[in-house]
């Protein structure tokens, strides 16, 4: 599956991490522990930050479904959307990073398999002017 991460996303992306690491804010997980930018990016699974991003889901649905009588607290609203956009976005950059690396790994993995074709097709002729080519380059120094 191709993830689809823009390089628009990754600029939304550095604006939202940047606005909370200069605002110095955290995010706390629903077992208590409080989280910075630096451990939202490096240090929990996409696990953690769907889980994160469900507890901040339910926070945006009570604060929206609260009493119509009472005005809603329009700053708290907002600042739970950018946190969830957020987490959001470092889950696709996790997913995109883990993606890349799966492909780097099956492209090492079928260039060996080519080099090894390769080699095996080679006859002993082939393999006698390789060895001679390496052995006069080393005459030389």
């Amino acid at each position: 599956m191709k993830i689809n991460f823009t390089k628009e996303h990754m600029v939304r992306l550095y604006d939202l991490a940047n606005e909370m690491l200069f605002d110095n804010a955290t995010i706390q997980t629903s077992m208590g522990q409080v989280l910075n930018i630096v451990e939202l990016l490096h240090c929990t699974s996409i696990g953690q930050l769907q889980n994160i991003m469900s507890s901040i889901k339910k926070r945006i649905d009570k604060i929206e479904e609260s009493d119509e009588w009472l005005a809603p607290d329009n700053d708290k609203l907002e600042e739970l959307r950018r946190m969830k956009e957020l987490i959001n976005l470092i889950i696709g950059w996790k997913r995109y990073n883990m993606e890349i690396a799966d492909n780097k790994k099956k492209k090492e993995e079928l260039t060996e398999k080519l080099n090894k074709l390769k080699e095996s097709t080679k006859t002993p002729e082939d393999r006698i002017k390789e060895l001679e080519a390496q052995l006069k380059e080393l005459e030389e120094f």
